[in-house]
């Protein structure tokens, strides 16, 4: 059993493919919030925590990575 916990910070337009990933990967979402008004481009902070195997978590959170813009 291994432990996952922490923050994604990303575009507005990422947030939907982001959730979804996180979600197929049983890592569950706590909070989904901004910090600034008025940015451009809007930014979305993603609180997540999972608990599982260490592969599975590790397959879950790249997942979610790799359907951000900056591992483009």
């Amino acid at each position: 059993q291994a432990v996952v916990d922490g923050d994604f910070a990303m575009l507005e337009s990422e947030l939907q493919p982001v959730l979804k990933a996180l979600r197929a990967g049983g890592i569950h979402i706590v909070a989904i919030h901004n910090h600034m008004t008025g940015e451009e481009p809007r930014i979305l902070f993603l609180h997540y925590w999972g608990v599982g195997s260490a592969e599975a978590l590790a397959r879950g959170v790249r997942s979610a990575l790799e359907r951000t813009e900056a591992s483009r």
